[in-house]
């Protein structure tokens, strides 16, 4: 398992460029055709004053809700990501991993309105990085998780917790390194929320506008 995270972290280090094109010349469909938008909105539905973008990559939601005269920090694991995200400004930008956030939640600051894990929640385990963001909540504040809907897996996959690697289809060129994630399911997703000390406050499955199936899953969640 240390190995695949260490893979993971090291991963998107090496993509960064990569992943910066397929973002900015939106070469990614599902993202340009809905999840993009629904991750905006769903943000904006809470009306807040200060966002924590938590693995912000190279800053395109923070830029979109600075526009929104939000005030937005952003962190990321990836220093060449955050390097990319504070040329291009819309938010205040630190490089910290999860693992340092987990120690020291407040050294990104605190009080945050809405705290968003847009597609950035990708280790196995994951209870004590929903534990430190509680932290760093305020008082009426919620978490928001964007991830791949569980449902989404191919009829050759078991529908189970997993280690998988991304297979780059249509994300565009330029991908270095392989990049592990961990899947898990939906009562997976529940659990890890409930043991963190979190509570499911809204739910929404973003739709492909043609093949009508589920392309991600929208969870908000409060301190319980």
């Amino acid at each position: 398992m240390k190995d695949l995270e260490r893979q993971l972290e090291q991963s998107w280090i090496t993509n960064a460029e990569a992943w910066t094109q397929s973002v900015r010349e939106k070469q990614i469909e599902s993202r340009k055709l809905v999840t993009d938008q629904a991750v905006i909105q769903e943000i904006m539905r809470h009306r807040p004053v200060k966002v924590l973008d938590v693995g912000c990559g190279e800053g395109w939601l923070a830029r979109s809700l600075a526009e929104k005269g939000m005030e937005v920090v952003g962190i990321d694991g990836s220093n060449e990501l955050i390097k990319l995200a504070q040329q291009s400004g819309g938010g205040i930008f630190y490089t910290v991993n999860y693992t340092d956030l987990c120690d020291n939640p407040k050294q990104v600051g605190e009080q945050f309105d809405v705290i968003i894990c847009n597609f950035s929640i990708l280790s196995e385990v994951i209870v004590p990085l929903l534990q430190a963001l509680s932290v760093l909540l305020s008082k009426q504040g919620v978490l928001i998780i964007h991830t791949l809907h569980p449902f989404a897996v191919t009829e050759k996959e078991r529908y189970e917790d997993a280690w998988r690697k991304e297979d780059f289809q249509g994300m565009g060129e330029g991908y270095q390194a392989e990049m592990p994630w961990y899947f898990r399911t939906m009562s997976s997703w529940l659990n890890d929320l409930h043991q963190a000390g979190l509570r499911l406050v809204h739910c929404k499955e973003p739709i492909h506008p043609l093949t009508g199936k589920p392309l991600s899953l929208l969870m908000t969640a409060q301190k319980s």
